[in-house]
């Protein structure tokens, strides 16, 4: 037990001061059980065994899921060891709280593998669990030596362990300490006449001080709320961490998708689409059923457990019989391109999520492999590049606006979330669901308008693809068709300080597909502004338009930072960027399509780094 530091003079002890009313006491008591009695976990409390009986009293009473073990007492000789706490530790404790004071500080830092989570609260002064701070330094600061019902249980008991008889300890008492006050909690009703016992044997004057359970419980509180707050803050930044987590994975899946263009095959296409869902879901198995016609046909083997109900899928997915996996049909539109099963998941746990994003990319992936289907098609009639950039453009259009949306989306749950907690905890206010609802019409607008251009891509790369037979040439003023194109970049122009001139005889007119010339400009701006003139403003962008021997010759310069020799040199390569943050690297790849296969033509470029770029575009009139 602690031992007073000095000896001034003894007063009367008086009652426990009262730090909050018996009304007030009783309110915060019934408030902090309500709150212990939401844990979901298991918490167990270790404290010394001379405390031990007030603490078990507080939990026993009030809260559930919480139980109270002892530690030895002691006093940090020898010093504690994890395995200390092992010994007593219950089987389904999922959470640790240690209280002490001189006991723990020999304790090492980390507790072993396979512990469970711990806190260790060190207390300046071990009585200060049961009376208030104040009154225990008094106390000890006048020369007294305090006991609790817990140790004076077996006062002889712990008088051996201090090496003492009942003979020799008088002397060694009366040496330091000049009365005995016994802080008394009522747990024990035998208290008052052991204190009697060890007055007669220690022969100094002794006082209770009846100090109750309110401080141990409301102090025992606190920490317990403050352990639930933490929890709770942990819950919440795991929940942020996998909502980021989710976002991640769409993100990555999309650029997985984009990866898909470059399948030329049906069969390429089904492999690359089953290796992105094994990266992504990791199922322990996953089969693939084509369809084409309302005719279905296994790739690869598929046992009969798995392709029956494939074959009798008739909604947007399934879940398997033992829930662990998942079976969708791949559509592009209204056609059914094929079924997948992915079967018995590592994390079954996370099928939800697994599934809605494939449900998310199942229509990409139908897309990509009809696309593949119509690429056969399109090679019989010397038509390969039109699907390539087809597919190639949708996903590196439409990966902007959707990522954009998915962030809006995501923030939206959150905060709906977020406003339903404090529904939930009544301490939802007018002022919180004002911007609330504020937040959600601006996250809702985003998503309206993002939604929206993502409709205008696709719907003007079909006007740009190339060999769109469904589209004629016409004649046009070539002039005005690239005055149109820039005057769309006008913010953007504006904003980067960007000067573009034009050297073109306004009659000169041509025929021509006229959105092939805007792909074409809006590719070529576009790239000088989201490269050339990315890390500094103002600068200049000089087209020169000329007719020279029954060909047209445009010829594009910018005074933007230029090329890297590599890069130069792969430049129409699909899927080629300095930063896949400003791009997916397929628009030179889009130009030099249109410029080769649709025109007939030729497309040149030269670039040195610090200097800009330079393209000179023939083709046949």
């Amino acid at each position: 037990m602690e031992k007073s530091p000095g000896r001034s003079r003894m007063r009367f002890c008086t009652p426990l001061p009262m730090l909050l009313t018996a009304g007030d006491a009783t309110r915060w008591i019934g408030l902090i059980s309500y709150t212990i009695q939401t844990m979901t976990q298991k918490l167990c409390i270790f404290v010394c065994k001379n405390f031990l009986p007030e603490v078990q009293s507080c939990i026993t009473a009030e809260w559930e899921n919480v139980v109270a073990v002892a530690f030895p007492s002691n006093c940090g000789h020898p010093p504690m060891q994890w395995q200390d706490f092992t010994h007593g530790l219950p089987p389904d404790c999922d959470q640790v709280l240690i209280l002490g004071n001189a006991c723990l500080k020999g304790l090492p830092d980390n507790p072993p593998e396979g512990f469970p989570a711990s806190q260790i609260l060190p207390l300046k002064q071990c009585f200060h669990l049961v009376a208030p701070p104040q009154l225990v330094d008094d106390l000890l600061a006048d020369g007294t030596y305090l006991i609790t019902p817990g140790w004076l249980a077996d006062w002889q008991g712990e008088l051996n362990k201090m090496g003492f008889s009942e003979d020799q300890a008088k002397p060694f008492y009366h040496d330091f300490a000049k009365q005995l006050v016994l802080l008394d909690t009522g747990v024990d009703a035998e208290s008052e006449a052991r204190l009697a016992q060890m007055q007669a044997a220690i022969d100094l004057p002794v006082r209770r001080t009846a100090v109750g359970l309110d401080y141990i419980r409301l102090f025992l509180g606190k920490q317990l709320l403050t352990y639930l707050l933490r929890w709770e803050q942990a819950n919440q930044l795991q929940l942020r961490n996998t909502h980021a987590q989710q976002l991640a994975n769409h993100v990555s899946a999309m650029d997985m998708v984009a990866q898909l263009s470059t399948a030329s095959h049906e069969n390429e296409a089904v492999d690359s689409i089953v290796d992105m869902f094994q990266m992504l879901f990791a199922p322990q198995e996953i089969y693939y059923l084509r369809e084409e016609n309302e005719q279905t046909m296994p790739i690869g083997a598929i046992p009969d457990e798995w392709l029956e109900p494939l074959r009798s899928l008739h909604s947007g997915y399934a879940w398997t019989d033992d829930e662990q996996g998942f079976l969708i049909r791949i559509t592009s539109g209204e056609k059914v391109m094929g079924r997948i099963a992915v079967c018995r998941l590592t994390f079954p746990e996370r099928r939800k999520g697994y599934l809605n994003m494939a449900l998310a990319i199942s229509g990409v992936c139908g897309l990509v492999v009809e696309n593949a289907r119509n690429r056969k098609k399109l090679l019989e009639a010397e038509k390969m590049a039109s699907l390539g950039v087809l597919v190639a453009g949708v996903a590196h259009e439409v990966n902007t606006p959707l990522g954009i949306g998915l962030t809006a989306a995501s923030d939206i749950q959150t905060q709906s979330r977020k406003l339903a907690k404090a529904f939930h905890d009544r301490s939802m206010t007018q002022s919180s669901l004002d911007a609330y609802l504020q937040t959600v019409e601006k996250e809702n607008q985003l998503l309206q308008s993002n939604l929206l251009r993502i409709s205008e891509l696709i719907t003007e790369f079909h006007k740009v693809a190339i060999n769109d037979s469904s589209q004629e040439k016409r004649r046009f003023l070539f002039c005005s068709c690239l005055d149109n194109v820039i005057r769309s970049f006008g913010k953007m122009l504006t904003d980067r300080q960007v000067v573009v001139r034009i050297d073109c005889d306004r009659s000169l007119q041509i025929d021509s597909r006229i959105s092939d010339w805007v792909s074409i400009f809006n590719n070529l701006i576009g790239n000088s502004l989201k490269h050339g003139f990315y890390e500094h403003q103002g600068g200049s962008v000089n087209i020169l338009v000329t007719k020279e021997e029954g060909l047209l010759k445009v010829e594009y310069q910018d005074s933007g930072q230029g090329m890297q020799q590599d890069i130069l040199a792969k430049q129409f390569e699909p899927f080629l960027t300095g930063n896949l943050q400003r791009g997916m690297g397929l628009g030179m790849h889009l130009v030099y399509n249109l410029v080769t296969q649709s025109m007939a033509g030729t497309i040149h470029g030269d670039s040195q780094s610090g200097k800009g770029v330079h393209y000179v575009i023939k083709v046949p009139l």
